[in-house]
């Protein structure tokens, strides 16, 4: 892996950290959002120039985007043989290296929003339940006027 290779994984990193989209990223750097994806894929290339945007965008600096730090997840999967044990009919190779504080940060993001929208969902089951009490409400009004 190059160092433009290890640039792009970090920005991927810290941009899903920060939670910020690829949407984000682009609209903060005045550029599309097909242009972003391409930087960040590496299908265009990463000059110097928009590393060091990108890194003020992230609130870090180019060195940390260029150090490779050893913890990502990268897989490859290349046409022919099988891995053993599994008939998937690709040769998937995976590295780990993972930091734990790294992981345990998203899923505690994530364990955060789940408990945000399930109390949005009590919140709006509650809602609910008081919009049909008093449609009944005015639904037995409307019915004692007919009479």
């Amino acid at each position: 892996m190059d160092i433009m290779d290890t640039a792009r994984l970090n920005i991927k990193r810290r941009r899903e950290i920060k939670g910020h989209r690829q949407q984000d990223m682009a609209d903060k750097l005045s550029m599309s959002l097909r242009s972003y994806q391409s930087l960040e894929s590496g299908e265009t290339k990463l000059d110097i120039e928009r590393l060091e945007r990108i890194a003020e965008v992230l609130e870090t600096n180019m060195e940390d985007l260029l150090r490779s730090e050893g913890y990502y997840i990268h897989q490859e999967v290349k046409e022919g043989g099988n891995g053993p044990g599994v008939n998937f009919g690709n040769d998937n190779t995976y590295h780990y290296g993972i930091d734990k504080d790294i992981i345990d940060r998203l899923l505690s993001a994530k364990d955060e929003e789940i408990h945000f929208l399930r109390e949005e969902l009590k919140s709006q089951k509650e809602e609910n339940k008081y919009l049909r009490e008093k449609i009944d409400q005015l639904m037995e009004m409307i019915g004692k006027k007919d009479v």
